[in-house]
């Protein structure tokens, strides 16, 4: 969208970045792995190479990558209290949860395919925008090296990677973090300051 309509933005910013589906997997299987062994965490070395790393057949070896991710990031308990969110809105009922999550497992093997398709080459790397990848500094489901990596290689008016302290989630269990930063590097963009 920024890049067939910029007039339509001030800025673009990014957060998870995705950056190299190809990569995506495998980069964050090897961090899994050395985090893993840095903690001493059997289990996670174990779950880890048991399905080896990528490309996986199906989507046994993402789940692994997933759970581990997320303990790791400390989103468990972020992603547990969006399901006790759920619970009280209104309209919602627990079919409507347990029809998510069987959508996400079944969406997640039908079109892990397609998913691993997408480059720096078709996600761009010309913008006519200012152009920031706000990324948390430990994110194991869409790897910070790999967005570091898609950065360096945009072409922008003008360009900035935010660390956030965490991880996939970091917008969310770091949002104060998150909106002091925006406010200040992406907000003057748009009143003109």
């Amino acid at each position: 969208m920024v890049r067939a309509r910029p007039d339509l933005f001030y800025a673009y910013v990014g957060t998870s970045q995705v950056a190299d589906e190809a990569k995506n997997y495998s980069t964050a299987y090897d961090a899994l792995l050395q985090k893993a062994q840095a903690t001493g965490n059997q289990q996670a070395i174990d779950d880890l190479k048991r399905v080896g790393p990528p490309p996986y057949n199906s989507g046994e070896g993402c789940g692994v990558q997933r759970e581990w991710s997320n303990r790791f990031e400390g989103a468990d308990e972020f992603l547990n209290g969006t399901i006790g969110l759920s619970l009280v809105a209104p309209g919602i009922t627990l079919q409507d949860i347990n029809d998510d999550t069987d959508g996400q497992i079944l969406s997640g093997d039908r079109l892990f395919d397609q998913c691993r398709s997408q480059g720096p080459k078709e996600l761009g790397l010309d913008f006519s925008l200012p152009m920031f990848v706000f990324e948390g500094d430990e994110d194991f489901k869409t790897p910070t090296a790999l967005a570091r990596q898609y950065f360096k290689l945009m072409k922008a008016p003008r360009k900035q990677f935010v660390p956030i302290h965490g991880g996939h989630f970091a917008m969310f269990i770091h949002s104060d973090e998150f909106l002091r930063e925006l406010v200040k590097r992406v907000r003057p963009l748009a009143v003109g300051n």
